[in-house]
């Protein structure tokens, strides 16, 4: 049953776009993220822009892949809700981990605390100075950070509560 879940969170897809644009982005298992964009947004979106557009894709990723894990868990005997209140505070705690990932330019900042609040920061200049295809791959590695710090920090927060 675990493997098979293993595998059901591994195989999790959810593909979105950023309200209001041509950008899209998908998930593909718990760290396999790729942005595209429609022809010629890209050569005309400013930085302000595609940072409010990529915090809104970073939310909805998440809410997709949340909705897909729960479905999965759902379909096993394992609980993950509060049983105690070990478990009530590690969820606090978990809700207030703060996660970062950059690209390695450092050009792209991406950041959340407890996978819920997204910010992304663009150094200005970046859309003019970094191609498309460039830019798409720099933001996917710098959002596949966040989300291996984030789970850094959770499964330290496990060991310091249940080992």
């Amino acid at each position: 049953m675990v493997v098979d879940l293993a595998e059901r969170l591994g195989q999790i897809r959810v593909r979105v776009r950023a309200p209001g644009t041509e950008i899209e982005a998908e998930l593909r298992g718990r760290t396999g993220i790729s942005l595209s964009f429609e022809e010629s947004v890209y050569e005309f979106i400013d930085e302000s822009a595609l940072e409010r557009a990529l915090a809104s894709i970073a939310r909805l990723l998440w809410a997709g892949w949340r909705r897909q894990y729960l479905s999965a868990i759902d379909e096993t005997s394992l609980s993950i809700d509060a049983n105690d209140f070990r478990d009530s505070n590690f969820i606090a705690d978990r809700a207030r981990i703060e996660a970062i990932g950059t690209s390695s330019d450092e050009r792209i900042v991406i950041t959340t605390v407890g996978m819920e609040n997204f910010a992304v920061h663009i150094e200005p200049g970046t859309v003019r100075e970094v191609p498309e295809d460039q830019f798409a791959t720099k933001a996917s590695a710098a959002a596949t950070k966040l989300i291996q710090d984030f789970q850094a920090k959770v499964s330290e927060l496990k060991k310091r509560y249940y080992e």
